[in-house]
């Protein structure tokens, strides 16, 4: 009788530390694209993107870390919205930056702090991207840059889920604010090789 009483807990306790150690469901996220925009139309034969980013990795940037980097939004934003509609010259693209960070926020200390729930860190989302025509013979004839920036910040008891909620989000809203503001751009700086 003992035996079985000891069998039952030890499988009990094995099925209640599997279920600790499992993890849920991972969040699953929609991608950020532009395809649903209009693609910007360039008289050059080709969108050149090279050499590519290399987002940084160590602290504070946590950028890799977000359901989708800054540094493939922006990727994604090249490829959704460029189009080479011409037949000579080129349409270089630099991303200058694409990063998210994060700063350790002052909390309250003490009997107060035990009973207030601040706010823990505060996450940056940066990008920063020039484009530059370029003719056959390698001179540049027009060029044009933009840069977005936003910022979250995240309560002391925020759950994992609930911190990638608010990366992607970051990225999201960073990425709008960019898209407007360097398609803005690119129609003033290049209007001659807009279609």
């Amino acid at each position: 009788m003992r035996l079985n009483s000891f069998r039952t807990a030890c499988v009990v306790a094995l099925f209640t530390l599997t279920a600790c150690v499992t993890a849920g469901p991972q969040p699953s996220y929609p991608e950020i694209t532009f395809s649903h925009l209009p693609p910007i139309e360039l008289k050059v034969a080709e969108i050149v993107y090279e050499p590519r980013y290399q987002p940084p990795i160590a602290a504070p940037n946590i950028g890799h870390e977000f359901p989708t980097p800054p540094a493939k939004a922006v990727e994604r934003w090249i490829s959704d919205r460029l189009k080479a509609v011409g037949t000579v010259g080129q349409a270089k693209i630099v991303i200058r930056r694409a990063t998210g960070t994060e700063t350790k926020l002052k909390v309250t200390k003490g009997l107060t702090g035990a009973f207030t729930t601040d706010q823990d860190w505060r996450y940056d989302a940066h990008v920063e991207v020039a484009i530059e025509a370029v003719d056959p013979n390698r001179k540049i004839t027009a060029q044009a840059s933009a840069a977005a920036q936003q910022s979250r910040t995240m309560p002391e008891d925020a759950s994992l889920s609930e911190r990638e909620d608010i990366w992607f989000a970051l990225t999201e809203t960073v990425m709008r604010k960019f898209d407007t503001a360097f398609e803005a751009q690119i129609r003033k700086d290049l209007a001659k090789l807009i279609k």
